[in-house]
Formats: C-alpha cells, structure tokens, sequence
C-alpha cells in the first residue's frame, strides 16, 4: 500500500525560445506575456498556490531570470507603494513573493522535450509525487491543478488533464485512448503523441496538467527520442503504465492555448470579460468595431 501522500511541489517547464512571438519573445520570454495586468506564469503559480502547493520550481533558460525577479521580494516597489499610501497595490505586490527557500531553478541548456525538462528536477523532488504545469495552457472558470489533485487522492496514481477537442484537431496533441470512465475519469490505456486524424483514437486530448507518481524519473531514464526529436513525457507515461494505472480527468475549466496568437487574444478577451471592471467597456468595443 502506498502512504497518504500530499503533492506539495510543483514544476513549470519553460525553457522554449517562444519562437511563435518574436519579435517581442527576443527580448520577454514566452510565459512573462501579460494576460491583462499579469504574466501568464502568475496564472498558473496561482491555480498552484490555490491547489495547496508549497515548493515551486522552474526549469528554464540561463538567459530568463524574469521569473525569479517576478516571485522575488521588491524592496524598493513595496517602499514606494507604502509611502504612497497605496494599501491595496502593496498588498497585491506581496501576494506575489515566494520564499527563497520554496523557490528553485533548474536550467534547461536547450529545449529537448518536456521529458527531459522534468527529468533534470529529480533531486529536488527528491521522493515526492508531484504536478506538472504549463504555463501555456490558461485554463479558467476552476482550478484544474486541484481537480488533479482530487483524483490522485482517490487513486494514488498518475493523473493527467484531458479535453474533448474537434476531430480534425487531433495531429496537434497528444490523444488518449482508454478503456473505463466515469464521472470525466478515463482510465488510459495508450497515449499516441500528434496522431493523424484516421489514427487517432478518440478526441481527447492531454492538455498542460498532470501529476505524476515520484517513479516518472526511472520511466523517463528508460524512455527513446521521440516526436520532434525529442524526449516526450507521454511516452515516458505510457511506459509507467505498465506498472501503475494511468487516469486521465476532463477539467471542468475552458482552456485557452497561448501558445499561438489567437489563443492567447482568446485568452485576453476571456480573462477581460471576467473583471467586472472592463467587461461592460470591452462589449461595447466589440460590439462597434463587429459591424
């Protein structure tokens, strides 16, 4: 039997060049792009902070230190709002900083999959299950991370968010098939990485969450170049399923995919049209330049 187990840490991948945004990823690394008034790192620090995680660690790039600098104490800001008087900005400000000693970074010298981005934490993870989060994969209306976490409490397995998404769509993801589900829990039986459309086999599709059982390192290890020539964290999954059981979890949330331009303007509208201070504005807007 395994023992109660809480996940406690969290790793954000983000390592990649953000090639997809240049110019303005030349100099602003991908996850540091605003949705509204934060960067799409905080979103999902966030959902991690909500879903109870203590311990944060980023793999990146030796060039990207914006994250540090964003989660790190503002001694000079914080002065600044005080004396200002400005309560509420200040204390927004704090919300933001995560102890040094809850903070880690991991560098990536080049994005070789997200296999290897996880692979390189295993010391700091040390023994501990854990959760996966990509920054690029907004998802709003709950916290994904926490619905993950819900169904790894039941049982103390590998989890992993999945969508349902249009047919045709399939060539972009990884795609689960599974043998059992109830309640949007699909037991995975296979995981095929950006299948064709005739090969697929179902439409759902694994998105930016999972949680992983601590034995992932020895599965990465034994896991071959794969997609893209590189390594790939389904196949290391798939390889883990042999030995324990795999469950893939519908999020209740909408997922925006701010990896490419029209997903992250999606993400933009979404998140503007939830402030109930910009929403009435923004409908107007909309509504005058539609037609």
């Amino acid at each position: 039997m395994r023992h109660n187990k809480k996940i406690k840490i969290a790793v954000f991948p983000i390592a990649g060049m953000g090639t997809r945004f240049l110019p303005i990823t030349k100099t602003i690394s991908k996850e540091m792009l605003n949705i509204l008034d934060r960067p799409l790192l905080d979103y999902a620090v966030q959902e991690a902070k909500a879903a109870g995680i203590e311990t944060f660690i980023f793999v990146t790039n030796k060039e990207n230190t914006k994250p540090v600098d964003y989660f790190s104490k503002n001694t000079k800001l914080e002065s600044f709002l005080k004396k200002k008087k400005k309560i509420d900005l200040l204390n927004e400000v704090k919300k933001l900083n995560i102890k040094k000693k809850n903070m880690k970074i991991i560098f990536q010298d080049k994005p070789s999959g997200l296999a290897d981005a996880i692979l390189r934490t295993e010391k700091y993870v040390k023994k501990e299950d854990f959760c996966v989060i990509l920054p690029d994969d907004l998802i709003i209306g709950s916290n994904c991370t926490q619905e993950l976490i819900n169904v790894y409490n039941k049982k103390k397995s590998t989890v992993i968010g999945v969508m349902e998404v249009d047919k045709k769509d399939v060539s972009s993801y990884g795609i689960i098939e599974s043998s059992i589900f109830k309640k949007n829990m699909y037991k995975i039986k296979n995981m095929i990485e950006k299948p064709k459309v005739k090969d697929a086999p179902s439409n759902l599709a694994i998105v930016g969450r999972y949680i992983l059982l601590n034995n992932i390192y020895k599965f990465i290890k034994k896991t071959k170049i794969g997609s893209g020539g590189e390594l790939q964290i389904t196949d290391a999954i798939f390889l883990s399923s042999k030995i324990n059981e795999v469950w893939g979890y519908k999020f209740s949330g909408k997922r925006y995919d701010c990896g490419n331009k029209i997903g992250f303007l999606k993400a933009q509208i979404a998140t503007a049209f939830k402030d109930k201070n910009i929403k009435k504005e923004l409908n107007k807007f909309i509504k005058s330049i539609g037609g």
